[in-house]
């Protein structure tokens, strides 16, 4: 279930950058997105090894 968690908040990360972008808003950030990136990787992959067990 934690592997979820971290993919959902890596996602909403890269959202927020994207949203940030193409509205102009002063949040862009390009270590926010690989942040976001590490995120959705790795919660991914924690949540397909826990779908083995």
């Amino acid at each position: 279930m934690s592997g979820y968690i971290m993919a959902g908040a890596g996602f909403v990360m890269i959202l927020i950058n994207a949203v940030s972008y193409l509205l102009g808003w002063d949040l862009k950030s390009p270590a926010f997105t690989i942040l976001g990136l590490v995120l959705i990787v790795i919660g991914a992959r924690t949540a397909r090894i826990s779908s083995w067990i």
